[in-house]
């Protein structure tokens, strides 16, 4: 068999390997009650992994409508038999097990988002509108607005380019009008959160709480950081959702600028092989899915950092590979061996 069928793309592999490995570490300082949960999440999504990138994407991509059907079946699951939480269902639970099928639904989606614009029918652009529609209308019910948010812009990266230049530019400036009206279909606690945003110090202890402390922790972390497990607002508890949503900080607290710096240039090199993989991929299907992923990780990886710095408002959008949650790592275990598929199948061509 010719090796590069049979090899990995370790310029893929190896910053996700290290931006685990560097989640696990922060884990460990902060929450370590929830280590060896976390050991065993990467555990299993390491077996997913392995299992998608050795087998041809083209399979899965040729199931995409059933794969579809069945994604959107285990996001309505919650509101039948999940449980809710702060009036959210968003979560089936099994035992001590908090599984979030919207999250690990993502790359299917993608990949259906991705089929259909790279298909010949002139209906497409109606198929890839009602395709976003049914599962952003059940996620917004939950509610989620940041899986939302990192769906949107996958679907948009795959969507835009079906249109003429003259619809994106009408349909940009219809949403530009239109955008305050949204401000009506937000519910309390998101309005609050951009009102918090804008001014944090308004309730600083209450609903402005988090994204200062936030800030303190970031900052006070300097060049070098205070040292793992010695971060006073992670260890004190003075930051909520320190191993989840405020991860990032966390870390810039303990690791300082430099710690931080490091993942940022991690994601830099995900994002710059998945650039490549995109315009070298074997097939427009591969390129479109490889585009998506690019632009809803990126989006992602940017709203999480932007909140932890007090840059963008509080929306629950978690730290790819570092912050604590299995059902992320698992999404991200099939995305990413999906990728390694695509690019070990393209092993010719992608330099």
């Amino acid at each position: 068999m010719d090796r590069a069928n049979v090899s990995f793309d370790w310029w893929l592999i190896t910053p996700v390997v290290l931006l685990v490995c560097l989640g696990l570490f922060m884990l460990r300082s902060v929450a370590p009650q929830q280590l060896v949960s976390q050991t065993i999440f990467v555990a299993i999504s390491v077996a997913v992994f392995l299992v998608f990138s050795l087998t041809d994407y083209r399979w899965f991509f040729s199931l995409h409508l059933p794969a579809y059907a069945l994604s959107l079946l285990a996001m309505i699951l919650p509101f039948l038999f999940g449980i809710s939480s702060r009036g959210a269902h968003r979560w089936l639970i099994f035992g001590d097990v908090f599984f979030q099928p919207s999250e690990v639904a993502k790359p299917f989606l993608l990949i259906t988002f991705a089929m259909l614009a790279a298909g010949l029918s002139q209906y497409k652009q109606a198929k890839l509108a009602v395709a976003f529609l049914i599962p952003a209308l059940i996620i917004f019910f939950q509610p989620d607005l940041g899986t939302m948010l990192v769906l949107t812009v996958g679907w948009l990266t795959v969507f835009v380019p079906q249109l003429p230049r003259k619809a994106v530019l009408v349909g940009a400036l219809v949403l530009i009008i239109l955008s305050p009206l949204t401000w009506f279909l937000l519910r309390d606690y998101q309005r609050d959160r951009l009102l918090t945003f804008i001014n944090p110090h308004s309730d600083p202890l209450g609903k402005g709480y988090q994204v200062i402390q936030s800030t303190i922790a970031v900052g006070s972390g300097q060049w070098w950081g205070k040292g793992l497990g010695q971060g006073t607002q992670s260890q004190l508890q003075f930051l909520p959702e320190q191993h989840t949503d405020f991860m990032f900080a966390t870390l810039a607290e303990e690791l300082g600028f430099v710690g931080a710096g490091a993942v940022i240039i991690l994601f830099g090199l995900v994002f710059n092989r998945i650039y490549a993989l995109a315009f070298q991929a074997p097939d427009l299907a591969a390129n479109f899915f490889c585009l998506g992923v690019l632009a809803s990780l990126g989006f992602q990886v940017f709203i999480n950092i932007g909140m932890n710095m007090g840059l963008a408002p509080v929306t629950g959008i978690t730290l790819p590979f570092v912050s604590y949650g299995g059902s992320s790592l698992l999404s991200l275990a099939i995305t990413f061996g999906i990728l390694a598929a695509i690019s070990r199948q393209g092993a010719g061509k992608i330099a």
